[in-house]
Formats: C-alpha cells, sequence, structure tokens
C-alpha cells in the first residue's frame, strides 16, 4: 500500500502537500491535486480524498498587500466577514509589495475555479492574464486593465489634513509619502502637490522600509537650521510611525514644536501623550464594498470619503 512519503517522493513535492490534497484539498491547486491522486492509484493506493472541495461559486482569491499595516488587515477583516455569511471559503495571499510575488501569486491562483478575486494591486502592469473574469481592486486599480474598483478618495484625504493645519495657522507644511509607483502614493503626492506643500518621496512601499526611511527624513528636516516646517502630514502609517519615532528622539513635542496629521488612524495613534490627528481610512467600509461589488455589474468605481478626527498632535 503506497503512503503518503512514497507519493511525494514520486512526484519530488512535499509529504505535507500530499496530506493536504487527500484532507483538505481546497489548499492545494486542481493541477496538483490530481498529479497526487493518480500516482496514488498508480501505486495501488485508492484515495478517498476526505475534505469537500468547494464549488465554484464558493471559492474567493484574495490578494492583500501587506499584513504589517492595520489598514490592509481591515480590508481583509472585512472581505472574510462577507465570505463567511455566503459560506464562501477565502484563498488568501499575500504580495508584500512586491509585483514579482503578485505575479506569482496570480499564477496559482489561475489553478483554481474562483467566483471572483479581490486584490489590492501593487501598482505594476498586469502581465498575468487571468482565468477569474470577475475581479475587483480595493485601494488601488491594476491601471491597465478595467477591472470594478473600491477606492479611497485621496484627494480629499489630503485636503482634510491641509484645510485642518492651514486654519491653526500653519504655512509651511511637509508631506511625506512612499514612492509615486504606487496609485495610493501618486494620488496623494498629486494633490499635496497642488497645494504648494514641500513634498518628500520616500524610495519605498513595504512598511518597514517607510518606517526607517521615514525616521531618516524626519531628522533631515528637524535638523535645519532655517525654514524647518511647522507641521508634517504623512502619507500612510508606516510613515507616521517613523516620524513619531524622530521627534521622540529629539524630544520635538506636539503641537507645539512640530505638528501632525497622519492619512490612516491605527489604534497606537491614540496611545501618545499626544494622540496623533488622523485622517481615519475606511478600511472596514472598503472590504465591504468590494466583496458586494463582486455581485453587481455596476457601478465600476465606487469612491468611499475619509473623515478627519482631531487630536492633540496638530
Amino acid at each position: 500500500m503506497a503512503t503518503n512519503t512514497q507519493i511525494a517522493r514520486e512526484l519530488g513535492i512535499s509529504v505535507a502537500t500530499v496530506s493536504r490534497a487527500l484532507t483538505r484539498p481546497e489548499m492545494v491547486a486542481a493541477d496538483t491535486r490530481e498529479r497526487i491522486l493518480a500516482k496514488a492509484r498508480a501505486l495501488g493506493l485508492k484515495p478517498e480524498v476526505k475534505g469537500k472541495l468547494p464549488s465554484a461559486d464558493k471559492l474567493l482569491g484574495v490578494i492583500i498587500a501587506d499584513l504589517n499595516n492595520p489598514f490592509s488587515a481591515g480590508i481583509l477583516n472585512a472581505v472574510s466577514e462577507r465570505a463567511r455569511e455566503d459560506d464562501v471559503h477565502v484563498i488568501l495571499g499575500v504580495s508584500n509589495e512586491s509585483a514579482v510575488v503578485e505575479r506569482k501569486l496570480l499564477s496559482d491562483f489561475n489553478h483554481y475555479d474562483l467566483m471572483g478575486l479581490i486584490a489590492m494591486p501593487v501598482g505594476a502592469p498586469l502581465t498575468v492574464n487571468l482565468n477569474c473574469r470577475n475581479v475587483v481592486t480595493v485601494d488601488r486599480p491594476w491601471e491597465d486593465k478595467d477591472y470594478k474598483c473600491a477606492l479611497l478618495d485621496n484627494a480629499k484625504a489630503v485636503a482634510l489634513a491641509y484645510e485642518h493645519l492651514t486654519a491653526r495657522g500653519h504655512e509651511h507644511i511637509a508631506f511625506l509619502s512612499g514612492k509615486s509607483i504606487l496609485y495610493t502614493f501618486r494620488e496623494r503626492l498629486q494633490a499635496a502637490r497642488a497645494y504648494g506643500l514641500e513634498c518628500f518621496e520616500l524610495d519605498a512601499l513595504e512598511y518597514s522600509e517607510l518606517y526607517n526611511q521615514a525616521i531618516m527624513r524626519a531628522d533631515i528636516l528637524l535638523k535645519r537650521p532655517q525654514e524647518r516646517p511647522t507641521a508634517i502630514i504623512t502619507a500612510n502609517n508606516a510613515i507616521t510611525s517613523g516620524v513619531v519615532y524622530a521627534l521622540t528622539q529629539r524630544n520635538v513635542l506636539m503641537p507645539q514644536d512640530m505638528a501632525l496629521v497622519s492619512i490612516g488612524d491605527p489604534d497606537w495613534c491614540r496611545f501618545f501623550p499626544a494622540p496623533i490627528t488622523a485622517v481615519k481610512l475606511p478600511d472596514m467600509e472598503l472590504g465591504y464594498c468590494a466583496y458586494d461589488m463582486l455581485k453587481r455589474a455596476d457601478p465600476r468605481v465606487q469612491l468611499i470619503e475619509p473623515s478627519l478626527e482631531i487630536r492633540s498632535s496638530s
């Protein structure tokens, strides 16, 4: 009688993959699963798949950009909640803001018969031909494809921060963003430049890199002998955390020495001696919207508006 180890050795795959194919088939790509079953039969085993593979209308692919970012996690939580209500199984991929990883995930997802795909694209052109035709992008579009999109109003996010700070008398405001290759950063940078803010584009996309580069850029700004900004707007949570670290290291008080407004409102924004004023991004609402758009033909694009939470950092 063939064992999982024998099957794995014959096919050059892991024992864990063989075990999943027989016990949790929804976790294994269809062509791999069929190869395992065929090899098991050839070796004299009569395999019985213990798990129940979801039907095509019960399997949803989801690609999230960066689970280190609470914003991405909020979108995933909302999509997962909707999927549970419909008894839909979610296959999750995390790109970590890498176009290479994203392409690999999409190729893997093509092995499944999906009811739909919800994705936070990295921003690079889509080079994989998707078998799934029911695609919704969330927070960012694939700009070379006409897929349905659930998007944040990024111009409104910058406007809320800018108008709040100018109403408080700030004239020299710095804006720190990640690389403009990413749709959200590009949209926010364009809005900030339109207001005449002093803009800095960090050469980073992934959370930890943004954090480290934000520390260095904020430190440079704080060392300026003249024309130091009186306020900073940060384009996402990772940049906010880096700026706050730099301010703390230099004993710069908010808002007396520097005002700060964050685009993004993770829980930790409330826990500083001067809680951070933040543009609240409706991550859960974006996730719900993206899932609901899978079921509708229209609208093609749904814009979700942010709101401002004023605290003592500004």
